[in-house]
């Protein structure tokens, strides 16, 4: 009894470039601000371009890796999601900023999805560049990359990404992730 919206949720490689209403395009970081976070820091930080911005959006594709590159350039808005690493309460480390900032992005992508707007989250990209770009402290460090917008029709990618986009990824089955009591030796020291 999962919510379609969980169930429906992926991230293709097909992106059309057809532009994003800004009011639902906003909608998605307001939902991004609505997750928990530990003593309520609010750790997470976003910043997004639009392809009106070509400069900048094409700075942006600069930060990825050329195997994401090619498909997250037809996407309508790319974004990053940042983590604060200090609490801004008492400027110590907030070992839960990570976690926090991932809960905020599963805000965005179940609001992404309920809207009919894909997110393609990746990790290829240089993180020092975009600390370079933005000047970061060095308490504030990028998360993940994101494409954002609709589905596209595969024409725009090569045949291989195709393939791998109708071929939606299995997802691990519960038993191997959730246990009741204790968790397996496997996971355990001996």
């Amino acid at each position: 009894m999962i919510h379609e919206i969980l169930k429906n949720r992926w991230s293709p490689y097909s992106f059309s470039s057809e532009p994003v209403d800004e009011v639902k395009l906003n909608s998605l970081f307001e939902a991004a601000g609505l997750a928990p976070s530990s003593n309520n820091e609010q750790p997470w930080l976003f910043i997004h371009v639009t392809r009106e911005k070509a400069d900048l959006f094409d700075t942006f594709l600069g930060f990825l890796i050329e195997s994401n590159r090619v498909w997250a350039k037809n996407a309508y808005a790319l974004a990053i999601s940042f983590a604060r690493l200090n609490s801004s309460y008492n400027g110590k480390p907030n070992n839960y900023a990570l976690h926090d900032t991932g809960m905020a992005v599963s805000n965005l992508l179940t609001q992404a999805t309920s809207l009919g707007i894909f997110v393609h989250q990746m990790a290829g990209y240089s993180a020092n560049k975009v600390k370079e770009l933005f000047k970061l402290r060095d308490d504030v460090v990028p998360v993940a990359i994101m494409a954002i917008g609709y589905r596209g029709d595969g024409k725009n990618i090569s045949h291989e990404l195709k393939t791998r986009d109708e071929k939606r990824r299995g997802r691990n089955p519960v038993s191997e992730y959730s246990f009741r009591n204790a968790l397996p030796e496997k996971y355990v020291k001996s």
